[in-house]
């Protein structure tokens, strides 16, 4: 006979399934926290004058965008602690969680990198040159004239790349992290797999409601901030 599906009881499992959430949005803000740090130091490099980190630069991006996330995760989870061990040091210490967080943050940091790069160069040279010309330096320049401009035509597509990271936080079941896919296969495992179907839709609808209110953000902080330059330049 086969499984009769229990529709029903879907929206019962969405409570169940959201209590891995504070864990699932602590990957996901720490990992876009060191994600942006790391995209900076790798835009600065592939910006610069300096030939060798410009080369270095454009290349982790290359390789960080071409690679599998979970690849990576699986590079670094696996790998590198047995790479490690083969000269003395140990990371049995190290938490799942840490790994993923360091996993997320490498992968996004590639993405980050090319969205301030072409931030900084979408603002209009004559910006740069008429700061300059008014006295102010490298750092005072960038501060008041091409990082307000930069920023607001990054957020499009930063509001993005975090709704791509909060997705990729579900890879961290991979490697036995209770996040909310940790959790929904745990209880789906706990039935021996008869709830399998309603379990994942309910999954499913929690991911999507969550994107959607990060998009909803997204776009009304987007709309609040061309706001507020217009009125301070105007």
């Amino acid at each position: 006979m086969g499984h009769t599906y229990d529709f029903a009881s879907i929206p019962g499992y969405i409570p169940k399934i959201m209590q891995a959430f504070p864990l699932t949005i602590e990957i996901l803000l720490l990992s876009l926290l060191f994600g942006l740090a790391l995209a900076a130091l790798v835009t600065i490099g592939s910006l610069g004058r300096n030939k060798v980190l410009n080369a270095v630069s454009k290349g982790y991006i290359s390789f960080m965008r071409g690679i599998p996330t979970l690849v990576l995760i699986f590079l670094l989870y696996l790998g590198l602690p047995q790479i490690m061990q083969g000269i003395g040091v140990d990371m049995s210490g190290i938490s799942k969680t840490a790994y993923i967080i360091a996993c997320l943050s490498l992968s996004s940091s590639a993405n980050f990198a090319e969205m301030m790069r072409a931030s900084y160069l979408a603002v209009d040279k004559g910006q740069r040159e008429a700061a300059y010309s008014v006295g102010m330096k490298g750092f005072t320049a960038f501060r008041r004239i091409i990082f307000p401009q930069a920023f607001g035509i990054a957020i499009p597509a930063l509001g993005n790349n975090i709704i791509m990271l909060f997705k990729e936080t579900s890879l961290a079941f991979t490697v036995g992290v209770i996040d909310i896919l940790g959790k929904a296969r745990a209880m789906s495992a706990a039935s021996y797999g008869t709830n399998r179907l309603e379990v994942y839709i309910a999954t499913g609808l929690i991911f999507w409601a969550i994107c959607f209110i990060l998009e909803k953000l997204s776009k009304s902080f987007e709309k609040a901030y061309t706001k507020g330059r217009k009125k301070a330049t105007s």
